[in-house]
């Protein structure tokens, strides 16, 4: 396991890839807030998930649920989130949102089978939906935005209006689970819960 490249959206590392599509892949990623943590992670250079067309939203609706078959079974319930249309890394060879990169991904929490976002975070404004492609046909917000979605099938979304912290699931999530040092990957990188997160899913 190697970070080489400013960015491991752009060029992840093939040992922590273990399920990929012409459009999406998902990894395992650095300072897992349990083991198995992954990140869903679009080749393009999007904006956002809630940009993609209705067809590649079905894909992604499909591939989430791939993601999730495989998880499961190793790590339980996985709960999905997403912090939209905020630049995830540095790319200077991309001209279309130079400086930054905006690269769509989601982060999955194993182990989780709900996160009450009305309650923990309420001074957001939460619009309940069904699947992935409910709400993504009907949010209809430009700017920034955070999502999850359930195992139940089930998802929330709210518009973001003004700074927000970069990790907010993260952090949401370590508070949890009662490990809220775990929100920042860089002082907690817990790589020997990717390393074993690694084995179980038999990445080579």
């Amino acid at each position: 396991m190697e970070a080489t490249d400013p960015c491991f959206l752009c060029r992840p590392d093939p040992s922590l890839v273990y399920l990929e599509s012409d459009a999406l892949f998902a990894m395992l990623g650095w300072g897992p807030i349990g083991e198995g943590y992954s990140l869903i992670v679009a080749r393009e250079h999007i904006p956002s998930m809630m940009d993609l067309s209705s067809r590649e939203a079905r894909l992604l609706q499909e591939f989430t649920d791939e993601v999730r078959d495989r998880l499961r079974p190793l790590f339980g319930d996985c709960v999905v989130t997403e912090h939209g249309r905020v630049a995830a890394c540095l790319e200077t060879a991309t001209t279309a949102y130079e400086p930054h990169c905006l690269h769509a991904h989601r982060l999955v929490f194993p182990g989780l089978a709900e996160l009450d976002l009305p309650r923990l975070a309420p001074h957001f404004a939460w619009h309940g939906s069904g699947s992935i492609e409910d709400a993504h046909s009907a949010f209809d917000s430009p700017g920034q935005y955070i999502y999850a979605d359930f195992p139940d099938g089930s998802s929330q979304v709210a518009p973001v209006a003004g700074p927000l912290p970069r990790q907010l699931f993260r952090a949401l999530v370590a508070s949890v689970n009662g490990r809220p040092e775990d929100a920042d990957w860089r002082t907690q990188p817990r790589l020997d819960l990717v390393e074993a997160a690694r084995k179980r899913l038999g990445i080579a």
